[in-house]
């Protein structure tokens, strides 16, 4: 088995009100753990809020950037970092959605050039909130991440072939991207469900979800990986040269007061209610009836615009701290990166620390705000060595 790839998200605000400075500043803070092996930026239009619960009391965030969806473009931002620290991988989550596969696929190409080779796009189906409101289908999610797979498949086979190709949304006509591709950049599925992990084990270099959100325990997590490579081997594919990677989303502190307080944050309860359990049913397992009814998924149905503050505290209220306990990963890093070793053992490779309490409860040296994750990271790799 090799070691896992093990890495975190950008923990400075990101918006576009911050100084771009702090981009490459926190990647070569994270760099300089030796811990990190790469970041991952978000490619997002619109946050996950109502606006009415970004105030400075529920984040210190708000006092600086007064709205939560003036995101920056994460690709932009990725190559920013990379021009000052290439020494660190950047990994780019992105939707099927909103570019098409050329246009997708330059930008990819770039990234990797700017990294040596240390560039990962994480694409999924897409989410409403991301298409809707900017003229978008997100119906047509999974078919375009088709038409996107395939293209890169042929590109990247078949350098400087022009490529014709009728898609179910994109009508490639000799089609060229050129044969310049000193770099590969890896290309895996991200979300869930038949069809994306269809996609995912046919044309990708890996797929990736999140846990506890999504497959909840080690016990899942093999099950799983076991359909997947099972899968894999069906259709003439090595398992052991595919990706299998999870969002970890946590609340790490030493002091658990300070975790009840963040899990009793407004922001923190909200993402609580609507991905707390990616497939709402998956409450009922957990002992708690969901707050939001059995169909809603919240990639198919959350537009958070349209939620006016009575309406979005009538949600936060509902959320208890025993369901936010089950939702996030909580306790010290030591404790985090326990629960990691069972997911690795499990059949990951490719780990993200999704460290949110810095969003809500950050230190008061923003330099400590990698810390933790920083630490998880450590102590996964040492555990590692120890068992292999």
């Amino acid at each position: 088995m090799s070691a896992p790839r093990i890495g975190t998200g950008i923990h400075v605000p990101l918006d576009r009100y911050s100084p771009p400075e702090a981009y490459p500043a926190f990647a070569r803070a994270a760099a300089d753990t030796g811990s990190i092996d790469w970041l991952l930026l978000p490619d997002q239009l619109t946050s996950w809020w109502p606006t009415s619960l970004w105030t400075p009391e529920n984040t210190p965030f708000a006092s600086a950037a007064p709205d939560c969806d003036s995101w920056p473009d994460a690709t932009a931002m990725a190559a920013y970092s990379a021009a000052t620290v290439p020494d660190i991988g950047y990994v780019v989550s992105a939707d099927a959605v909103r570019r098409g596969p050329a246009e997708m696929y330059q930008s990819m190409l770039t990234l990797s050039n700017l990294t040596r080779g240390r560039a990962l796009y994480q694409i999924g189906a897409g989410e409403l909130k991301q298409a809707k409101p900017f003229g978008h289908k997100r119906s047509q999610g999974l078919s375009r991440l088709e038409d996107l797979f395939k293209a890169w498949k042929f590109w990247w086979d078949n350098p400087g072939v022009p490529l014709t190709m009728e898609g179910n949304h994109w009508h490639l006509q000799n089609a060229s991207l050129g044969g310049a591709r000193q770099y590969r950049p890896e290309v895996w599925a991200l979300g869930g469900g038949p069809k994306l992990v269809d996609l995912a084990t046919t044309y990708a270099d890996g797929f990736s979800t999140m846990s506890p959100m999504a497959w909840a325990d080690a016990e899942v997590i093999a099950k799983n990986i076991q359909s997947m490579k099972a899968e894999l081997e069906r259709k003439g594919r090595d398992p052991e040269a595919f990706g299998f990677g999870t969002w970890v989303m946590c609340q790490i502190h030493e002091d658990d007061e300070v975790i009840e307080r963040a899990l009793d944050n407004p922001l923190v309860r909200w993402m609580t209610a609507a991905f707390g359990r990616i497939h709402q049913p998956d409450w009922l397992k957990e002992g708690f009836e969901p707050i939001f009814p059995a169909d809603w998924h919240y990639a198919m149905k959350l537009l958070p615009v349209e939620w006016d503050a009575g309406a979005a505290q009538g949600i936060v209220e509902q959320v208890t701290p025993e369901m936010g306990r089950r939702a996030w990963l909580t306790g010290t890093p030591e404790k985090i990166a326990e629960t990691i070793q069972t997911y690795i053992q499990a059949g990951m490779n490719w780990i993200l620390v999704g460290d949110f309490l810095p969003a809500v409860a950050p230190p008061e040296d923003p330099s400590q705000a990698i810390a933790n994750s920083a630490k998880v990271c450590s102590l996964v790799r040492e555990a590692f060595s120890t068992t292999v």
